[in-house]
């Protein structure tokens, strides 16, 4: 069932603490409602071959307090036994093991810390280079709400452009398209160098008990020929704006198949052949998705990394994973 943005926003600030649960408000996700409760945001996908018979998949954790993680996915499960669930912390992934389903570790979610945070160090010498050649070559940041920008048109060859570079593709369910209204809580940052818009970024409110500890860095577009690092500079000014009003965090999202080789990331009931196959994509398949140049790119940031799992009500298969990706529209 799909539900205005309008009644679930109460639960969203309360409990939307997971980087990606500004998604779950989406007009085109579905929602599973427990009055009182919380909601999970999912969508229904059908594949003529791997998924035959309809299946629901759900985008992060579950929007409610924490104690009632098992509660909710209980009904959400019985109501659609055929399911799977992308993106969970580790808390609800917890459940899902104690409720008797395989969970493998998906990829990393790293957030930049903001109280403490400086450029200071050699694991962080990279985004100086990035922003000190930024500012050598002029280019100048700026906040402003994208509703009333003169500049629509720009906004919209610039996002045509760099999407055309990415081959056509966007890639659904992980990242909520760009809009152009203004939503409550989002924030623009645009890049312009000699006053020409060459980049921006989109970053949307992170809830908890109603206020706003954290954003998300949902999107970022930019022109080819743009500078070196000017995604980084970007995020770097958002920082310096987000610290001064006291925010607690900046998530840079999910690093899909970032594994972290040698630690003990996983629960303890996850599926090898699943695990395995997750290291040889983020190895071999990255011309499907840039798996390593992800992962990378957030790591100079230093931040806090925090495992995101993936499970299944029918097993943790390849056809399992398969259909998953597809629905993203990784391919």
């Amino acid at each position: 069932m799909k539900k205005k943005s309008a009644e679930l926003l109460p639960y969203f600030k309360k409990y939307g603490s997971n980087c990606m649960a500004y998604t779950s408000l989406e007009p085109d996700m579905e929602h599973f409602v427990l009055d009182g409760l919380g909601y999970i945001a999912y969508v229904s996908y059908k594949h003529w071959l791997w998924a035959c018979k309809e299946r629901k998949i759900v985008l992060a954790d579950p929007v409610c307090a924490e104690g009632d993680f098992q509660k909710i996915l209980t009904a959400f499960i019985k109501k659609h036994p055929d399911v799977i669930f992308v993106g969970v912390s580790t808390e609800p992934a917890k459940v899902l093991e104690k409720m008797g389903y395989m969970v493998n570790q998906f990829g990393i979610e790293t957030d930049i810390l903001l109280k403490d945070f400086d450029l200071g160090g050699k694991k962080r010498a990279k985004l100086r280079q990035w922003r000190n050649k930024c500012e050598r070559e002029a280019v100048v940041v700026r906040e402003k709400p994208i509703a009333g920008c003169k500049n629509v048109e720009e906004i919209k060859e610039l996002s045509k452009k760099w999407l055309q570079n990415k081959k056509g593709r966007r890639v659904e369910f992980l990242v909520r398209p760009l809009r152009f209204i203004n939503e409550e809580g989002v924030r623009h940052f645009w890049a312009y160098q000699n006053e020409n818009l060459i980049a921006f970024a989109v970053f949307d409110p992170i809830y908890k008990n109603g206020e706003i500890v954290g954003y998300f860095h949902n999107m970022d577009r930019y022109e080819d020929d743009v500078p070196h690092g000017t995604s980084a500079y970007i995020i770097l000014s958002a920082i310096e704006v987000f610290r001064k009003e006291g925010v607690q965090f900046v998530a840079l999202g999910m690093s899909p198949l970032c594994l972290q080789r040698g630690m003990k990331n996983e629960l303890d009931n996850y599926h090898l052949p699943t695990r395995q196959s997750f290291w040889y994509a983020f190895d071999k398949l990255n011309f499907l998705y840039p798996f390593k140049g992800n992962a990378i790119h957030k790591n100079k940031f230093n931040g806090l990394q925090k495992p995101i799992y993936i499970s299944s009500t029918n097993g943790m298969g390849i056809k399992e994973v398969f259909i998953m990706i597809k629905a993203m529209g990784i391919f």
